[in-house]
């Protein structure tokens, strides 16, 4: 049986910027601007992107996430609990739904944060080979970070969120003011700088649809920082500022960062997506940069997907426990570390089934197809892995998006402006369908197959919800599953 009093996080820890660094970390700016940008660009299966308009196509991408954003900020106001969606869902459709909507985020989640560990493995054995001539496999790189995380995870939020704060910090600062000297030489050459990759016209409209599709994704997990409503001092305030903040600051960002790219391919969307890892590329060439500084900024990824995973883990833990707390998941779920007071359970099970994944792909040599367009020629044995975790992780959220878009018009009609809302939803639901429809239509090998994994997933979902909420909770729990605690007034 779970006592009740190590089941309450530690209020009071941290602070909008801690918050704030929650959701930044998750969306982890300079890999999505890594490997991300370029399929804004036309780097995908469809070969359709926005190509010279990239710039304008993320911009819009930001403005339709911020609808899915207001809603939940709205919701963030009145539900002051570390379920975050799941607990939204559950207020607008009841707890039935809401299990549904739990097993499909946090599980999500969990493929999502393995995922990270695989890249985080694979991109530091290239590191140390083409910097080092260290040739060191993939593999245990990869479970020596599934450990350094779960630790910090562990050992209290503060220090997690701290550790994101530095890398995320870091890692976009020196991005950022890359970009800026690209813009500034540009500027400087006497060509001036072109308006043209803020013009929408500039491409076909079903090019620049596909942009916007693709540059959603980018934004995924910005909603994370309403995990941390029980852990922050002002939970009414940080929360929703965070939310809709971490969109603004990261989406100016992105323009900023996509407009120098473009700039820097000299608004060859060709060169541009055909370079694949166009801010390495730049950052290695003569033009703009040099070997030592792309050797650097290969770091400085390592860096930022390091801060995803911690994103991950410390949503993810937390969302567990919220649910476990209402008897919709084992009981021991629920529970703390007796010093550190973090989801000890919840972090323990992420790291044990990261090192699963890890050592299934490295028994199952990738587990999907290696082959590339050239004979011969393999992708790394994590890399396929990878691809499809990150697609079933992805799509998995942007689905969420779609759910609590469409939910929130009724769960906030009574308390919010009716016009807002009905905006919000709609902007919010069309864009996070437009996210999940870019992410699977025509889809390669093996990634054609997780609309059907996500879909078994759910179905599994439905069944577990169907014996946990009939059964009233999980047995063991020592949780009313009804349980909605830390609830406030809601606001006008």
């Amino acid at each position: 049986m779970t006592n009740p009093d190590r089941t309450t996080l530690a209020h009071g820890r941290l602070s909008l910027i801690g918050v704030l660094t929650q959701s930044i970390g998750f969306m982890g700016p300079v890999f999505s601007v890594a490997a991300l940008l370029p399929l804004v660009v036309g780097l995908s299966a469809t070969g359709r992107g926005a190509g010279a308009a990239t710039p304008i196509a993320i911009a819009i991408a930001g403005i339709g996430v911020c609808g899915v954003g207001w809603v939940i900020a709205q919701y963030a106001k009145r539900i002051h609990l570390c379920g975050s969606l799941y607990e939204y869902v559950s207020d607008s459709a009841g707890p039935r739904i809401g299990v549904i909507a739990g097993w499909l985020y946090y599980g999500a989640m969990m493929v999502l944060g393995a995922g990270t560990f695989l890249v985080l493995g694979g991109l530091t054995r290239t590191w140390l080979l083409n910097s080092l001539s260290l040739d060191v496999p993939w593999w245990p790189l990869s479970l020596g970070y599934a450990v350094l995380v779960v630790v910090l995870l562990v050992v209290g939020v503060q220090v997690s969120i701290r550790t994101q704060l530095v890398l995320a910090l870091v890692t976009m600062v020196v991005v950022l003011v890359f970009s800026l000297v690209i813009v500034y030489r540009v500027g400087s050459s006497g060509e001036g700088l072109s308006a043209e990759p803020f013009n929408p016209f500039s491409v076909g409209r079903l090019d620049l649809l596909y942009g916007v599709l693709y540059g959603i994704n980018m934004f995924i997990g910005f909603e994370s920082a309403a995990n941390l409503a029980e852990e922050t001092e002002d939970p009414k305030r940080h929360v929703p500022r965070a939310v809709m903040w971490s969109i603004s600051i990261v989406g100016v960002y992105y323009l900023i960062v996509a407009y120098a790219q473009d700039l820097g391919f000299g608004l060859d969307a060709q060169a541009w997506k055909s370079s694949v890892f166009p801010l390495e590329a730049l950052a290695s060439g003569k033009e703009y940069g040099s070997d030592g500084f792309g050797t650097f900024m290969g770091i400085l990824i390592i860096f930022d997907v390091l801060a995803v995973a911690i994103g991950v883990g410390v949503a993810s833990s937390r969302g567990m426990l919220s649910m476990a707390r209402n008897g919709r998941l084992p009981s021991k779920l629920a529970e703390l570390h007796r010093r550190f007071r973090t989801p000890v359970w919840g972090c323990a099970l992420l790291g044990v089934f990261a090192c699963v994944a890890i050592i299934a792909v490295r028994v199952g040599d990738g587990i999907f197809s290696r082959q590339t367009g050239q004979p011969g020629v393999l992708q790394p044995q994590w890399s396929p892995a990878f691809g499809w975790m990150a697609g079933f992780g992805g799509t998995g959220l942007a689905l969420m998006y779609l759910i609590v878009a469409a939910l929130g018009v009724k769960g906030l009609w009574p308390h919010v402006s009716h016009a807002k809302l009905l905006v919000a939803g709609s902007v919010g639901a069309l864009v996070a369908a437009g996210a999940v429809f870019g992410a699977v239509y025509q889809a390669e090998s093996p990634l054609d197959t997780v609309p059907w994994a996500l879909l078994l997933w759910v179905a599994l979902g439905v069944a577990w919800s169907s014996f946990v909420v009939r059964g009233g909770g999980t047995p063991g729990s020592s949780v009313q599953p009804e349980s909605r605690r830390a609830v406030s007034e809601a606001t006008p």
